[in-house]
């Protein structure tokens, strides 16, 4: 996330805590929000021409990120053929949707979306297979929804969003896990998790690598990962599933 955005963040986030001091309100939330030690808060409108903008999913269906207005949105950037800490995002992402299914009623509230930071490779095949991967079963994480589109409107939703992204050469020789296809290009991007309420309004941003859960990693994206890659999945995040889960609960208001 570009400098100038976290501080502006931090500055509006400063002044929405101050305005809701003043109101003076006795009524407690019913969920406290999460730590200030732990992501960015924040109250910030998506552009309309964002969430209308079409993208398909792992089945091949055009859907918007407004089809998911009324639901409190986990929107996380990643791409399939990442190595080093996309695979730990999506294993920390599943584990934050499994510990919110496991209340069905908030559960059905909540919708999990992977937006590829990729998406000339990142095709609904490439998708629904990275989906098979990472799914136990038919009725795991169904509310789980992974997205690509044009390089245009995928770039101008991420932009809006403070995503860093850089197409780079790949320099040693790697093949695409599903095909065996030789990469010839690699995207270095940054690592964020945003969290949208009901109203489809930015609310909180976890930034950074998350810690991995244990053994959550599928075999072939294991054996898919670099050595920086596997020495991630050992090493100390700056974000949790559960933190992730407490930011869900609070925008829920119901504890999960």
């Amino acid at each position: 996330m570009s400098s100038a955005r976290r501080s502006l963040i931090a500055v509006l986030g400063l002044t929405l805590a101050v305005l809701l001091t003043a109101c003076g309100s006795s009524t407690a939330p019913a969920v406290a929000p999460p730590a200030r030690n732990v992501g960015t808060r924040l109250d910030q409108a998506v552009p309309g021409a964002l969430l209308d903008a079409p993208l398909t999913d792992s089945t091949g269906a055009v859907r918007h990120l407004a089809d998911f207005a009324g639901k409190v949105v986990v929107l996380s950037d990643s791409m399939t053929l990442c190595q080093e800490t996309c695979p730990i995002d999506t294993a920390t992402l599943l584990a934050t949707a499994r510990a919110t299914d496991q209340h069905p009623a908030a559960a059905k509230n909540v919708v999990f979306i992977t937006l590829t930071v990729d998406p000339k490779r990142d095709t609904p095949a490439q998708l629904a297979a990275y989906r098979k991967q990472y799914v136990q079963g038919s009725s795991d994480v169904p509310n789980w929804v992974l997205l690509t589109g044009s390089a245009a409107d995928v770039h101008a939703i991420w932009k809006f969003f403070g995503v860093f992204w850089k197409k780079v050469p790949q320099d040693d020789v790697v093949r695409n896990w599903r095909t065996g296809r030789v990469l010839t290009y690699d995207i270095q991007h940054s690592d964020e998790v945003f969290f949208l309420d009901e109203r489809q309004r930015e609310r909180y941003i976890l930034d950074g690598m998350p810690t991995a859960p244990s053994g959550a990693m599928p075999a072939k994206i294991l054996a898919f990962l670099s050595d920086k890659g596997r020495k991630n999945l050992h090493a100390n995040g700056v974000w949790t599933a559960r933190q992730a889960t407490d930011g869900v609960a609070w925008l829920l208001g119901t504890p999960l």
